[in-house]
This record gives C-alpha cells, sequence and structure tokens, in this order.
C-alpha cells in the first residue's frame, strides 16, 4: 500500500469511489487524474493501480475485460496533485490484448504495471477450499478504513497483526451496473485494503509496497458484499508476501491476489522503497 500506513490511509472522507477513480483521455495514449483531496495526504496505492488499468482498458478492442494485472510500486504520490497515465499497446491478438502504464508526477514514475485483458468465454470451473465460516456482514464490526469502502469484520486481529485478514466489504455509493472496467478498477482500489501480514514482526514494522497482483477468474462483477480472506503470509529479508481470495455472497471466488512488502526497523518513514 504505498502511501499509507501499511494499509490503513490516515484520513476518512466522504469522496465515493467512482470520484475518486475517475481519469480523462488527454491524447490517443495519454491519460490523465485529477487530485479529489487536497490535503497532502500521500496518494493510495490501490487508486494508482486501479487507475492505471482503467487507462489501460480504455486502450482495448470492445467486449474485452481484465483478467490480470502486475504492478511495482516505485515513489510515493502526492494526492493533491494530477496524476499522468501513459499506455504501450504491446499486442491485440484475436482472444488477449497486452498493455503497459506507467504513472507519472512532476516527469517521475510513482508506480508501472503490466495488464493483461482477453475476450469473455465459458469453460469448467475448478474451486479449491471454502473459507472459514464467518457472521453475514450485517452483524459484523465496521472497519474505519478511511476509504469508500463499507469494510466489515466479526473478529478484530490481536496487535501484533493489527490488519483485518477476513472481512466483508462492499463500496460506497455504488458502481454503474454496466461498466464492467470500472468493477474491475473498483476491485484493483480494494485490492490494496487491509494486509496479509503482522504489523509487527520482531523488531521490524510493516512498511509500503513494493509490488501487487491481481486475477479476475470471470467477468469482474462487484454487486453487493463480497468477503476477502487473506492467506498467512511469509517473511524473510525485510520483505514479506501474501495471497488473498475475493469471492462473492455465494462463496465462489471470483478473484485471488497477491501482495509483497516492506519491512523496517522503525516506522519513523513511510515512504516507497
Amino acid at each position: 500500500m504505498s502511501g499509507t500506513e501499511a494499509g490503513v490511509p490516515v484520513a476518512d472522507d466522504t469522496v465515493e469511489l467512482t470520484e475518486i477513480l475517475r481519469v480523462e483521455q488527454l491524447d490517443r495514449d495519454l491519460f490523465r487524474a485529477l487530485p479529489v483531496h487536497h490535503d497532502g495526504r500521500p496518494l493510495f496505492g490501490g487508486q494508482i493501480a486501479a487507475q492505471c488499468l482503467l487507462a489501460c482498458g480504455a486502450t482495448v478492442p470492445e467486449h474485452r475485460h481484465p483478467h490480470s494485472l502486475h504492478g511495482y510500486f516505485l515513489r510515493r504520490g502526492d494526492s493533491a496533485q494530477p496524476v499522468i497515465y501513459r499506455v504501450d499497446r504491446d499486442r491485440d491478438g484475436r482472444s488477449y490484448s497486452s498493455r503497459r502504464v506507467v504513472a507519472l508526477q512532476d516527469g517521475e514514475v510513482l508506480f508501472s504495471m503490466a495488464a493483461s485483458f482477453r475476450v469473455g468465454t465459458d469453460g469448467a470451473e475448478l474451486d479449491g477450499e471454502q473459507p472459514t465460516p464467518m457472521l453475514p456482514p450485517e452483524e459484523c464490526r465496521a472497519i474505519p478504513s478511511g476509504l469508500p469502502l463499507d469494510a466489515r469484520v466479526d473478529k478484530w486481529p490481536n496487535r501484533t497483526q493489527f490488519f483485518p485478514t477476513r472481512f466483508h466489504v462492499r463500496p460506497i455509493g455504488g458502481l454503474p451496473t454496466d461498466n464492467v472496467l470500472v468493477h474491475a478498477a473498483a476491485l484493483t482500489y480494494m485490492s490494496d485494503f487491509s494486509a496479509g501480514l503482522p504489523k509487527l514482526l520482531g523488531g521490524e514494522v510493516l512498511g509500503p509496497s513494493l509490488d501487487h497482483a491481481l486475477w479476475f477468474h470471470d467477468v469482474p462483477n462487484w454487486d453487493g458484499w463480497l468477503r476477502v480472506d487473506y492467506e498467512p503470509g511469509t517473511a524473510g529479508g525485510k520483505r514479506g508476501w501474501y495471497s488473498g481470495a475475493i469471492r462473492d455472497a455465494s462463496g465462489r471466488r471470483i478473484a485471488s491476489l497477491a501482495q509483497e512488502m516492506v519491512y523496517r526497523d522503525d516506522d519513523s518513514e513511510m515512504t516507497a522503497p
């Protein structure tokens, strides 16, 4: 989570998710996102990744939806400044389209990402082990996220873990029903919330993200509550890695994620590595 205190943003507001994600096209493969916050807070990493996906998606042929993305956080962004997104069209095949994009502020790259899109198709399905039962969201405690997300957890983690690893979540303000790309971007934004790693590991403190990956197992659709489950992670050499599953209300796995984050000797500096 580049630009956050390891997963929980530093301020709260009432801006809806669709407004935060908005990007405008400046030229054929050039896009811009205008700031929605003007208080100097760091730019949330999930926002950068989501807007990168929107920029890439605007350049692919019709009827192709995102199926994976892989990104690297390089510098801390300023939420009070515009962000420029520059897309490279690597390939458009019969079924797949590949794109690369960089997010820029002041001429420097904040984040780089590769994204892939494909034509929707049906096929046999396989889902792994079902998650541990959890109370319905209506009976769960709200998580103060600082994001336009309604997130709820039935059991708050201990002080060492700190971040919820199992929670329900839905966007505040809802999403347009007929825009698959926006739904995919919203899921990307949310996938950078919380963390599957403990905040404290020995004398080290969890810091910002290094890289982030997301796979969509079906046409992205965020309608109502989703459930997120982070698997136990692994750490060493001042780096921690974890993965997770995003499931719909029926328990079907609709997306998977993986993220690597930095551990530091103290939390005095929370800038990007």
